[in-house]
């Protein structure tokens, strides 16, 4: 049934109350109903639709409607908490607790009776208590509002398991919402809920597989600076396993062979193979029967084993990303420009299909090779004007090309474009160009990264750097893997924003940066 076309405000109001009724009660045809009744151009049926859209878990939708409403004033106090509530909901699904927590803390200053206060307690309750206290306390440093600082040491007191420490945090945080009754039920509940039930410490006589390229000279490199980030991590952790090293040629017929010879030696878990061709056949393989992380994506995207996850460093999810920050900013039309190699087209195609997937329009592609002319190039672009340009290229051919573009167009790229030297006057001529890299690259004098200076200081900068980078956070996320089978969990990796979802699918959300004359400019770490 359609909508009238005129409605009043509280009638609108009404119906999407109707609406959020249904959905508490899990209903979510007959909020649909409600939703029927509101004039669509009403940012009320905008809003119950993205809260059916988060009911029914098509979080996707519910980002795209949910997120333009955030900051718009006019919501009455019912229409806020549910903006938010749904927004933790989807955040949890990344997961990505902090935002989580966020807004179910700006949600609670909406709530006015005290079951829904103490649903939403509940709710923090449950997402926090899964973490581990290390992030945690790498949580804590990413927010100033006191009231999510509170929530996080609560939980940071209750992971002592001394009542003390319960009965502290209340001094500190008289006023806060939690310790209106919340905190002195932990107490009650002492030795605390948010004991973790993790998998037992490994045994020092246990073995991880390192299978891993050593054998084929173009990948040797890749693979020992792997080898060092993975055992400088495992350091750090005071781990004592055995690290078994297993020699591969990148051959997809030898990798199998090679897996069974690493279960048949005793290990326990597995690093590798690093090879898109070996990753694909052992992703083949009707069950792996010990925790085995890839580095690479099979060439397929069926249904893997249980035990196999995958992690690495494809170009397709910094492309991905640099999309969606263009996006954020209102792009909508794009030039590409292609340098002269396969990594170049294969750059250039990801973006082109994400940008066309998202609503974008190319309004020009150009291949930018040794025969070109370069005052041709820039006739081109400047005959046809887009919103912004994209390159893609490695640093050497970006500062080529960079010249002949248009100055005054916004200019992004991903990790290729920086050799991975802070300060490299080189790279200024890419002046005011947008990308994004690994924290490890962006921030090296980090007070974080500086347990892992000395393991690195041998490398060379750019790629060995973020090979090592890989194998710091590949040891992390195969620990907390091991430890947690099944619970989602998020790290702050040298490679980036780490979230491991409770399927075990793994993403990684990048640091953003841009050129100067007076060098990188880091502008967001997430």
């Amino acid at each position: 049934m359609a909508a009238p076309a005129f409605q009043n405000e509280s009638s609108i109001e009404s119906h999407f109350h109707d609406g959020i009724i249904c959905l508490q009660k899990t209903d979510a045809e007959c909020a649909k109903l409600a939703l029927n009744l509101i004039p669509s151009q009403s940012i009320y049926a905008k809003l119950l639709a993205g809260n059916i859209a988060a009911a029914e878990k098509d979080f996707d939708t519910a980002f795209r409607l949910l997120l333009p409403l955030k900051a718009n004033p006019t919501l009455n106090a019912e229409a806020a908490a549910s903006l938010h509530a749904s927004l933790a909901v989807a955040y949890d699904n990344q997961p990505d607790t902090m935002r989580s927590l966020e807004h179910r803390v700006t949600a609670e200053r909406f709530l006015n009776t005290p079951q829904s206060l103490q649903q939403n307690h509940e709710m923090i309750w449950q997402s926090l208590s899964q973490l581990p206290a290390s992030d945690l306390v790498t949580m804590r440093g990413d927010s100033m509002d006191t009231d999510v600082q509170g929530w996080i040491d609560l939980a940071l007191a209750a992971k002592e398991q001394d009542s003390n420490a319960l009965s502290n945090w209340g001094k500190f945080y008289p006023g806060h919402p939690a310790a209106l009754g919340f905190s002195e039920e932990l107490l009650t509940r002492h030795p605390s809920p948010a004991t973790s039930t993790t998998t037992p410490m490994a045994e020092p006589g246990d073995k991880i597989g390192l299978i891993l390229p050593f054998s084929t000279e173009m990948y040797y490199p890749a693979a020992d600076a792997i080898e060092q980030g993975f055992a400088a991590a495992q350091q750090q952790a005071g781990d004592q396993r055995e690290l078994k090293l297993y020699a591969t040629t990148g051959d997809k017929e030898a990798i199998v062979s090679v897996y069974q010879q690493a279960v048949s030696d005793g290990v326990k878990m597995v690093l590798g193979p690093l090879t898109r061709d070996e990753a694909t056949a052992l992703s083949q393989q009707p069950e792996l029967p010990v925790l085995t992380l890839a580095l690479n994506q099979p060439t397929d995207n069926g249904q893997y084993p249980a035990t196999l996850h995958i992690y690495g460093l494809p170009l397709e999810l910094e492309v991905a990303q640099v999309v969606q920050m263009a996006q954020r900013l209102g792009m909508q039309t794009a030039t590409v420009v292609i340098g002269g190699n396969g990594l170049a087209l294969r750059m250039a195609q990801a973006f082109i299909d994400k940008w066309n997937a998202s609503g974008g329009q190319i309004t020009l592609q150009l291949a930018a090779a040794e025969s070109s002319s370069p005052t041709e190039l820039q006739a081109q672009i400047n005959a046809n004007p887009a919103d912004m340009i994209f390159i893609a290229a490695n640093a050497e051919e970006a500062r080529t090309l960079r010249p002949y573009l248009d100055a005054a167009t916004p200019t992004f790229g991903i990790s290729h474009l920086y050799a991975g030297i802070p300060h490299d006057a080189s790279d200024d001529v890419l002046s005011a160009v947008r990308f994004i890299d690994m924290p490890w690259l962006l921030k090296p004098d980090a007070a974080e990264f500086s347990a892992y200076k000395n393991a690195a200081s041998d490398l060379p900068p750019g790629e060995m750097q973020r090979w090592f980078a890989l194998g710091v956070d590949a040891y992390n996320i195969l620990d907390r893997l091991s430890r947690n089978p099944g619970q989602p969990f998020m790290l702050q990796g040298l490679t980036g924003k780490i979230s491991v979802n409770s399927s075990g699918e793994i993403t990684r959300e990048l640091t953003s940066a841009h050129f100067s004359n007076n060098g990188l400019v880091v502008e967001n770490s997430p």
